[in-house]
């Protein structure tokens, strides 16, 4: 299985078929160097970043009417912003998608420019072939946890980080365990546990790496009372 049947299935996007998912991942770099007419995903990419954006403010404003204007933009900014889009591509394994050039290859994979770029022309070419309403459930499965993080303050504390410091001021190092996946394919949800000092604590979320912040922040608010 590559990357772009990994994709579908993941995503569950049997609708389209497996050359047109290819069609957000083809680089300009990519397209100047094919010998065959192939259009790059910039055009996507621009239709998938209002995709991304409407979902993410209507989702805001249903879902926080005491917040004002300029707070709903702050959280949609930080939630919508290159680096998190890159940081939700490398868990898609989008990096593995990507048609590149041979000067992008060495170094483009791991781009958060290009991998944003992606994420942002994936949710385009998904509004193109199935329409507003499963783009925005798509953005929000992908990026509710963001949202919540935000929303709440919590992206401003990295709970790996913070117990990472902790255990290491004492020789020791915390321990991630997956302990289950639950759910279809294309919403799982991740429990993993994270143990140190003889302690530990669960924690849950739409990813591995966001169950393993959670799990962090309940242990760290655990040694810290």
């Amino acid at each position: 299985m590559n990357a772009l049947e990994r994709l579908q299935e993941a995503l569950g996007l049997w609708e389209i078929p497996l050359e047109e998912l290819a069609r957000p991942f083809y680089h300009s770099s990519y397209v100047n160097e094919s010998p065959d007419p192939i259009e790059s995903n910039e055009r996507l990419e621009f239709l998938g970043d209002a995709v991304i954006e409407l979902a993410v403010a209507e989702y805001l404003f249903a879902t926080y009417p005491r917040l004002s204007e300029g707070q709903l933009t702050r959280i949609k900014s930080a939630v919508v912003s290159g680096k998190v889009l890159a940081e939700k591509a490398r868990e898609l394994g989008l990096d593995g998608c990507l048609y590149l050039g041979r000067g992008e290859e060495p170094s483009g994979r791991s781009n958060e420019n290009l991998l944003g770029d992606a994420f942002e022309a994936l949710m385009g070419l998904v509004f193109e072939r199935l329409g507003y309403r499963r783009a925005s459930q798509l953005v929000l499965e992908l990026l509710q946890d963001e949202i919540v993080r935000v929303a709440t303050g919590e992206h401003r504390r990295d709970y790996k980080t913070l117990l990472q410091e902790w255990a290491q001021a004492r020789n020791q190092k915390p321990v991630y365990i997956l302990v289950g996946a639950e759910g279809p394919d294309h919403c799982k949800e991740f429990t993993v546990r994270v143990e140190v000092n003889g302690l530990s604590a669960l924690g849950r979320g739409s990813s591995k790496k966001a169950a393993e912040q959670d799990a962090a922040r309940h242990l760290y608010e655990q040694l810290v009372v």
